[in-house]
């Protein structure tokens, strides 16, 4: 009987050693860990992202196809609807245009499908053109 309390009591500081130093291996590395991790989050949260601007590009991409989106819609009308433009810049050169906003398709490249909208003096919606689609 004393020799199985002897090796029960091994067992269990052999475990709880074990355990202790494991603990040591793991603080180790903590900092590589703890990069790896944010990482992780940070590649989940660029996908949520690109996901969103995808489903908003879509969304853009239908309403014009459907007839949806009328020309004198308000500019942030359309930027609280479809979101932030890749890049609005002054228009030259465009009759009753003053300036000219970008939606690109997050996805594809430099050759992906692009909308331009011309914005008048009013910064309401005066045309739009859709370059690079493949039909």
């Amino acid at each position: 009987m004393a020799k199985n309390n002897i090796f029960y009591a091994s067992v269990f500081f052999l475990s709880l050693t074990v355990i202790l130093l494991s603990g040591c291996a793991y603080l180790t590395h903590l900092d590589e860990t703890m990069f790896m991790k944010g990482l992780g989050d940070s590649q989940k949260e660029m996908q949520a992202e690109l996901n969103k601007e995808e489903k908003l590009y879509n969304k853009l991409k239908a309403d014009i196809d459907s007839g949806r989106l009328k020309r004198l819609t308000q500019k942030q009308r359309i930027f609280r609807i479809y979101g932030e433009p890749a890049l609005c810049k002054p228009a030259e050169g465009q009759s009753g245009v003053k300036e000219t906003c970008i939606y690109r398709k997050p996805t594809g490249g430099l050759l992906t499908e692009v909308i331009l909208f011309n914005l008048d003096a009013h910064d309401r919606l005066y045309s739009w053109q859709i370059q690079g689609s493949v039909k």
